[in-house]
């Protein structure tokens, strides 16, 4: 599975860099969970200091609270370095520095917790009484670090949220030291339409990259090619079943635009659970099409059978519906 966070190991003490973890991806989606995260950080052993490299626009909510609490219980000397975007969920994790260190031309954003649900009336209702107690964890996170009352908070946390430069993170408390700015073109890469309100200069860089270039339809296509073109494109996991065959770059381009139709469509019926599994369906021949309605039908069990389990990577609620929604399609 996909790794949102890498960990550089090096020895503590000597003179030598202490260990440095990496969180440069969505947290929690797609990939490993907090458990392996846990593991991982256990393995590094009785290290005496941590770095903690944060580029992340945020992600799951109970995966990133519980790194944030495993890096705060931990009992090395925690820096935290946010090299271009501490969003959301990222932010809290920030706040488990011992020090928090923000390049000048760094962001920071926090806002009020936002969750997906369906259901009946009765479920609604309880995933936002779900959802007040996420938020007292927010605040208590926040106010740990920054010292700021709950009134201060209220005016940070709203739904739109609040994007703060490193000096004005430095002013409230999210943060400890500004340091010289660095190259801030390599923001995390995550749809800036999750946000409401994104300064214009930092939309640009949260943009994801632009889609291929047009492609000669006759000319095959070498190993690097295919391999950049799909990582460029946001799909790895393309590049092995491409090289199998004897894929034109029209061949590769065609795979990647199928792949970003598919994720669409999971996002829009708020089924992003499924979406690598779809995606993986169409490459060995189910259409494009019947992949998109898969994920509309199986949007359409969560009035059916609604769970929340936070044991699996994205844990929002969700439905039990691949198995029910492809035997609807077959009939």
């Amino acid at each position: 599975m996909a790794n949102w966070y890498s960990i550089k190991a090096a020895a503590d003490g000597d003179g030598q860099q202490p260990p440095t973890i990496y969180i440069y991806d969505e947290i929690g989606y797609w990939g490993v969970t907090a458990k392996d995260f846990a593991d991982d950080l256990k393995s590094l052993g009785p290290v005496t200091a941590l770095t903690v490299r944060i580029n992340s626009g945020g992600g799951e909510f109970f995966a990133g609270l519980a790194i944030g609490n495993l890096l705060r219980t931990h009992p090395a000397k925690v820096t935290v370095k946010i090299d271009g975007l501490a969003g959301s969920i990222a932010s809290v994790i920030a706040m488990a520095g011992d020090t928090v260190e923000m390049p000048s031309n760094a962001m920071m954003m926090v806002h009020n917790v936002s969750w997906w649900a369906s259901g009946t009336a009765e479920d609604l209702r309880e995933t936002a009484e779900v959802m007040d107690q996420m938020r007292k964890s927010l605040v208590a996170a926040y106010r740990a670090k920054t010292g700021l009352d709950d009134a201060k908070l209220d005016e940070l946390l709203t739904d739109s949220g609040t994007w703060m430069t490193a000096a004005e993170a430095k002013e409230l408390g999210f943060c400890d030291v500004v340091t010289d700015a660095v190259d801030a073109s390599n923001f995390a890469r995550v749809d800036p339409a999750r946000f409401a309100k994104v300064p214009a200069a930092i939309a640009a860089k949260l943009a994801p990259p632009p889609p291929p270039a047009a492609a000669d339809p006759a000319k095959p296509a070498e190993a690097r090619q295919i391999a950049d073109l799909c990582a460029k494109a946001g799909f790895p996991e393309l590049t092995a079943g491409l090289l199998t065959g004897t894929a034109t770059e029209a061949d590769v381009t065609r795979r990647i635009e199928d792949a970003r139709k598919v994720q669409d469509a999971c996002a829009r019926f708020r089924r992003p659970d499924m979406a690598r599994n779809l995606i993986a369906a169409v490459a060995t021949g189910l259409t494009v099409d019947a992949a998109c309605a898969i994920a509309n039908e199986a949007a359409a069990d969560r009035d059916e059978s609604v769970v929340t389990d936070t044991s699996r990577p994205n844990s929002q609620p969700q439905a039990n519906g691949w198995g029910s929604a492809v035997a609807k399609l077959k009939k």
